[in-house]
């Protein structure tokens, strides 16, 4: 994280990872996953004299959009997310905001994603990775030259994402993880979306996703 600073605040009713990433020099910044209390996000931007760009989107769930809408209201700002979770921010059935909080969170994406795009933004080139079964659209954001991978809900500090909500699949989190994570540099910084953050290094040893292909294989 050479140029690229990153400030993480646990926020909402499941203590989401919200990430201010930002580049040093310019400032600019964009905000991975605003999942609630949108003030408090605001008030770290102010604080700093950042300057928005974009909002990033793992995937649609609710816990990971809850204040999209408020800082749409404060910054001029576009909001990318995958093809296969556009869907999920118009409908608060699919997102689980109405059953987990009893409250629908619906909002809109200016960028849907496809595997492989790459975004340009803080001076950087950002490669949108997905990693379907978390959700049909799960992805992450990799900033190859900074070690950086912004994974949401599909790879946590030694643990996965869970896979029994709508869109979720379990083989398919089992593929993205193997396939598309612990094949990154080991050196990468993976931030999650929940709890702290750990390296693909780590993970290829300690992962239970890793640990589950070794014996059984990919395929089952």
């Amino acid at each position: 994280m050479d140029k690229i600073g990153v400030y993480v605040m646990p926020l909402g009713p499941v203590q989401t990872n919200v990430f201010i990433a930002y580049n040093k020099e310019s400032l600019e910044c964009l905000i991975v996953d605003p999942s609630a209390e949108s003030d408090k996000i605001i008030n770290v931007i102010e604080e700093h004299k950042l300057k928005p760009s974009a909002i990033l989107l793992t995937h649609g769930h609710f816990d990971h959009i809850m204040a999209v809408n408020d800082l749409l209201a404060k910054y001029d700002i576009k909001v990318y997310i995958s093809k296969f979770d556009e869907e999920m921010l118009s409908d608060s059935r699919k997102s689980g905001g109405s059953s987990f909080i009893g409250s629908g969170y619906v909002t809109k994406a200016d960028v849907l994603l496809e595997d492989g795009d790459i975004i340009h933004l803080l001076g950087k080139d950002i490669k949108f990775i997905a990693t379907p079964g978390h959700t049909k659209g799960s992805g992450c954001y990799y900033m190859e030259d900074e070690k950086i991978l912004f994974s949401g809900d599909t790879v946590f500090r030694e643990d996965c994402g869970r896979t029994d909500l709508y869109g979720g699949d379990n083989p398919s989190i089992v593929r993205s993880i193997y396939e598309k994570v612990l094949t990154l540099p080991e050196d990468v910084n993976i931030l999650p979306g929940h709890m702290e953050m750990t390296t693909v290094g780590h993970e290829k040893i300690y992962n239970p996703v890793a640990d589950y292909v070794k014996r059984y294989g990919i395929d089952k």
